[in-house]
C-alpha cells in the first residue's frame, strides 16, 4: 500500500517525514529482502546490494535527522524526567547542569585544552573539509548549523548556571562576546583546527599564492564556520558523551572571557531597589526633581568592547538649579543612570546639607501633621458625647 504523502499537517516535521515515508519504507524493505533472499545469488552480489541499500538508508536518514529530533523533543517536552533544565525561551529547555556545569576559576586551565576527537572519520572529514563537502549525506553546511545552534544552547547554559542574578541584557551581551566569529576564528587557530582543515587557498594566512587573498572579514568568517562545524560533528558522532565533552571543552576555551566577566559582577542578587530609588528616598520631596541627562562619551567597556551611554545625575531643588550630582557609563541608559546615582551617594560630603534640609523638611510636616490632629481631636470628642 502506498501512502499519502501529500497530505499537509500543522506540524512540519511529520510533513517532512510524510514526504519521504514511501522512500524510508521502500529501504527498509530492501534490507529486509536482503537479508531472507539468498538463493541464487552470489555473496558479492548480497554484499553490494545491502550495501547499496544502507547508502540509501543513511542518506535519507541525514535528510529526516532534523524532523526526528523535532518530534523527539516534543515528546520529551511533556515527559517530566526529560524537561532536567530550566525554560528559558517557549520550547527551550537547557541541558541540565549534570551536563553542562556552571564555571568556577578551577575550570582555567593550566595548558591548553585538548581538542575532543570526532568518533566517526566520515563526519570528522566532513566537518573539516570547507565548502559543501558531501560524504554520506553529511556535509559542512550542515555540521556547521548544528554547531551553531549547540554553541548558542551550550553558551546560554554556563551563563544561567554561573551568573543566576544577572539581567538577560548583560546575559545576551555576554554569550555574543563568546559565540562572534572572531571569538571562534582565535579558538580555530588556537587548536589547530585550520591546519587540519582543507580550506581555499585564499583563507590561509598568506592567501592564494599569486593570487586572491580573502578580506580579513571573510577570513575570520570562515575560521568560525570551521569550528561551529567540528563542534556539529563532535555531538553528531557521539550521541551519548558528545554535548558533555563538548561543553567542557568549550568552558576551558571560555575560561578568560568567564573569568572577567566574573569579575565585573561579584556578590549576589541585585538589589530590588534600584540605585535611582534610593537616591530619591534620601534627598528627594515634593517639588524636587532629580534629573537623569544622557552626555556624550567616548569610552568602550573593556569587558565587552562596546561603546557606552553616559548619563548625569541632576538635582533641581533644596536651592539647586541644575546642580549635577553624579555621573556614570553603561551599556545601556537605565545602567548608566543607576551608576550616576550610585556615585552620587558614594559622595557624602556633597549629598549631606540635601539630606538635611530633607529631614528639617519632614520634620515640619510631621509637626503640622500632628498640630492638625491635635485640633480636630476636641471636635471630634464633642460628636462623640452628642451622640
Amino acid at each position: 500500500m502506498k501512502l499519502d504523502t501529500k497530505k499537509q499537517t500543522a506540524d512540519p516535521a511529520i510533513d517532512l517525514l510524510l514526504e519521504h515515508a514511501d522512500e524510508l519504507v521502500d529501504c527498509l524493505r530492501c534490507l529486509k529482502s536482503e537479508g531472507s533472499q539468498r538463493g541464487g545469488q552470489s555473496d558479492a552480489a548480497i554484499a553490494l546490494g545491502a550495501a547499496s541499500s544502507r547508502e540509501r538508508l543513511v542518506k535519507l536518514s541525514a535528510t529526516l535527522l532534523p524532523a526526528f529530533q523535532a518530534i523527539a523533543s516534543k515528546t520529551s517536552e511533556k515527559t517530566p524526567v526529560a524537561v532536567s533544565g530550566p525554560q528559558i525561551q517557549s520550547g527551550l529547555a537547557l541541558p541540565p547542569p549534570t551536563i553542562v556545569t556552571k564555571w568556577t576559576p578551577a575550570d582555567i586551565p593550566k595548558l591548553p585544552p585538548p581538542v575532543p576527537k570526532v568518533l566517526d572519520p566520515q563526519i570528522e572529514k566532513a566537518a573539516l573539509t570547507h565548502m559543501g563537502q558531501h560524504l554520506l549525506g553529511i556535509n559542512y553546511e550542515r555540521l556547521e548549523w548544528l554547531g551553531d545552534a549547540y554553541l548558542e544552547v551550550i553558551a546560554t547554559a554556563i551563563i544561567h548556571y554561573t551568573f543566576p542574578h544577572l539581567p538577560e541584557g548583560r546575559c545576551a551581551q555576554m554569550r555574543e562576546l563568546m559565540v562572534r566569529n572572531l571569538t571562534l576564528s582565535e579558538f580555530t587557530v588556537a587548536c589547530g583546527l585550520d591546519k587540519r582543515a582543507s580550506l581555499p587557498e585564499e583563507f590561509s594566512e598568506g592567501g592564494r599564492q599569486g593570487g586572491t587573498t580573502a578580506s580579513e572579514k571573510g577570513r575570520v568568517k570562515a575560521l568560525g564556520d570551521l569550528f561551529e562545524a567540528y563542534v556539529g560533528a563532535v555531538i553528531l558522532s557521539d550521541p551519548q558523551t558528545g554535548l558533555k565533552r563538548v561543553s567542557d571543552w568549550l568552558k576551558a576555551l571560555w575560561s578568560p572571557i568567564l573569568e572577567q566577566q566574573t569579575k565585573h559582577h561579584r556578590g549576589g542578587p541585585p538589589s530590588e531597589i534600584n540605585e535611582k530609588t534610593k537616591l530619591d528616598q534620601l534627598i528627594g520631596g515634593r517639588h524636587i526633581k532629580i534629573e537623569y541627562r544622557d552626555r556624550p562619551v567616548q569610552k568602550k567597556d573593556k569587558a565587552f568592547g562596546k561603546a557606552l551611554f553616559a548619563v548625569s545625575c541632576i538635582l533641581h531643588g533644596w536651592g539647586e538649579s541644575g546642580k549635577e550630582l553624579g555621573f556614570g557609563t553603561g551599556l545601556n541608559k537605565k545602567e548608566a543612570g543607576n551608576k550616576a546615582a550610585q556615585n552620587a551617594m558614594a559622595n557624602k560630603k556633597l549629598l549631606k546639607p540635601y539630606i538635611e534640609k530633607r529631614a528639617v523638611y519632614l520634620a515640619a510636616q510631621r509637626a503640622q501633621q500632628e498640630q492638625e490632629a491635635a485640633q480636630q481631636a476636641p471636635a471630634q470628642q464633642g460628636q462623640e458625647t452628642q451622640s
